[in-house]
């Protein structure tokens, strides 16, 4: 825990620093990391509660102490939890009878261990989602303020309000197409050059503010796509450039 404590802090020192400097680069790099690490430790946790699930079946009574801390660390908990996996399906498929003594008191050591580990973790789930909801806000902060910039005033909303007055909830049509007209939509609405335009969808989509879906073609209908000189058998993506107000 004093390791991730530690990395949370730094995390935090880190996301101050980048929106002091309006980097938008170095939020979203910040933000993937901790996104990720988010993803480990919820997997981690969810192995955990699948392991005691397991243990339960035998209802062996098990003595915990309330101060005893796991020694664990957080990068060793996957291995260790991989290494129970197996040993723990097993004991699920044996029955309570059959176990002996020393499967027995494994059961109650690893128990222990996964019970103070899942706890953990959930303390280490509660912090990252905390540090993961600032670091949004600050690079939602820093996105606009550079939206301002390219539009002369315009936020983001402001600006996915003019599409939706354009175009509705959509674009249709395949990703390269849609994005083109947005584009050029862009470039005439704020007057604007190309780079500028380029720079502004990229930030509507990575705010989530468009969203390219595809549409999946039903009845195994293939679509041919030939003005980009693919061949034949390409199926494009065809779908829709969504627009979130």
């Amino acid at each position: 825990m004093t390791y991730f404590k530690k990395l949370i802090e730094e995390k935090d020192k880190s996301i101050l620093f980048y929106h002091k400097k309006k980097d938008i680069k170095a939020l979203e790099i910040v933000l993937s990391e901790l996104n990720k690490e988010h993803t480990a430790l919820k997997e981690n946790l969810n192995e955990i509660v699948y392991l005691l699930t397991l243990i339960d079946k035998h209802k062996i009574k098990i003595t915990r102490k309330e101060d005893e801390q796991s020694s664990k660390h957080e990068k060793e908990i996957g291995k260790w939890l991989q290494s129970l996996k197996d040993i723990f399906e097993g004991f699920h498929n044996t029955s309570t009878e059959d176990l002996n003594k020393e499967e027995i008191d494994f059961i109650k050591l690893e128990n222990t261990k996964l019970l103070e580990e899942k706890k953990n973790l959930e303390r280490q789930l509660k912090y990252i989602n905390n540090i993961i909801s600032k670091t949004t806000v600050l690079l939602t902060d820093v996105r606009n303020e550079f939206c301002k910039k390219i539009t002369k005033g315009y936020d983001i909303v402001a600006v996915a309000k003019k599409l939706a007055e354009k175009y509705g909830d959509k674009v249709v049509g395949t990703y390269f197409s849609g994005r083109k007209e947005i584009i050029l939509f862009l470039e005439k609405t704020f007057k604007i050059n190309k780079i500028r335009s380029k720079e502004l969808i990229d930030l509507l989509e990575k705010s989530n503010t468009i969203k390219f879906k595809i549409d999946i073609p039903e009845n195994d209908v293939f679509y041919y796509y030939k003005d980009y000189g693919f061949a034949d058998e390409f199926v494009p993506i065809i779908g829709a450039w969504h627009i979130n107000v």
